[in-house]
């Protein structure tokens, strides 16, 4: 019937019908087995450990007269914010307190 030389309209109709059919069955096959991918398990991603800032309480502020007075407490002021930050860039530690040893 459907190899025959001539083909009627309405058999070519429902030849169309029938391969649109399958193909929409498929697709909606396929979209099934891929919704069940979320719930395969997947390898765990190792989390690393944030380092903690240290926290100092706030006793005396530092004004910045101070700092600009004294080349000595200036220095110390940078090297200790220096020393804080480590190698991180974004870092917002704020220097309360120095004293001379």
């Amino acid at each position: 019937m459907i190899f025959q030389a001539q083909m009627t309209f309405p058999e070519g109709l429902q030849l169309t019908a029938i391969a649109m059919t399958i193909v929409f069955i498929l697709l909606f096959v396929l979209s099934l087995i891929l919704g069940l991918f979320k719930y395969i398990p997947q390898e765990k991603q190792k989390v690393v450990p944030q380092k903690k800032r240290p926290t100092v309480a706030a006793v005396t502020g530092v004004n910045y007269s101070e700092l600009e007075s004294d080349e000595d407490m200036m220095v110390a002021a940078l090297v200790a914010s220096m020393e804080a930050a480590g190698e991180e860039k974004d870092t917002n530690y704020k220097i309360t307190r120095i004293t001379k040893l």
